[in-house]
């Protein structure tokens, strides 16, 4: 996975409802758990929506992602947060109050199992700490396959994606057009059934619940995404 500067001013622009919907939510959960101040790691920020949100109710944020022309956008939006850029794989993690990672991040490059990740979020949050996020499973992509395209301001975007059922496995092929120029990626994602997911939180020390119905009212989750909410405590 690259998000070079093309797919990261595209995917800034074409796909920040989901992340934007899922904003005021997230407040309220970490809200709700009595956690009003104190340090937030986004895994896998982007351009930094969540992490501007975050700051605006008053939270310091850690913004980690793979991508340095995604980071670029976050500086320029969320300029009070601290960004790094590394692999949710191996990152450091700091003592926090919760961690979040919000649009599939955990599926992204993944290992064959989340323990390891999980077991690194569980050793970094307080103890009062919540970790909130959503992964892909068996049957992200209903039908298999399917391609499609989307037009935007200067830029031109067109996708096939491909789910091996077996492998429990999606392939994205992405194709921008931008300012003249074309760039291509290709996306791997390894997916994970939610019974599979709420037993590695377990394993990890969480007390898990599974949101099928997104982060809150209005939120909706694409089809095969589950969203997570799990304290440490």
């Amino acid at each position: 996975m690259i998000y070079g500067p093309d797919l990261a001013h595209v995917h800034d622009s074409a796909f920040d409802g989901f992340v934007r919907s899922a904003a005021p939510h997230l407040l309220r959960r970490l809200r709700a758990a009595g956690i009003e101040r104190g340090l937030v790691v986004d895994l896998g920020c982007g351009g930094g929506i969540l992490a501007a949100e975050l700051l605006a109710a008053g939270y310091d944020v850690l913004g980690v992602d793979v991508s340095e022309d995604a980071l670029a956008i976050a500086r320029e939006r969320a300029p009070g947060a601290r960004f790094v850029q590394g692999s949710i794989a191996d990152v450091e993690l700091p003592l926090c109050a919760a961690v979040t990672a919000i649009g599939e991040v955990v599926n992204y490059d993944a290992p064959a199992s989340l323990g390891p990740l999980f077991a690194r979020v569980r050793a970094a949050l307080r103890l009062d700490g919540l970790f909130a996020f959503d992964a892909a499973a068996p049957g992200r992509e209903p039908d298999g396959r399917r391609e499609f395209t989307l037009d935007g301001d200067g830029w031109r975007l067109d996708v096939e994606v491909a789910e091996d059922r077996f492998a429990r496995r999606l392939t994205r092929w992405i194709s921008v057009e931008r300012g003249g120029w074309v760039s291509e990626e290709t996306h791997t994602l390894r997916l994970f059934p939610a019974h599979e997911v709420v037993a590695e939180l377990s394993g990890a020390g969480f007390l898990p619940r599974v949101l099928r119905g997104g982060y809150g009212d209005g939120n909706e989750l694409p089809v095969g995404v589950n969203a997570f909410v799990a304290s440490a405590g």
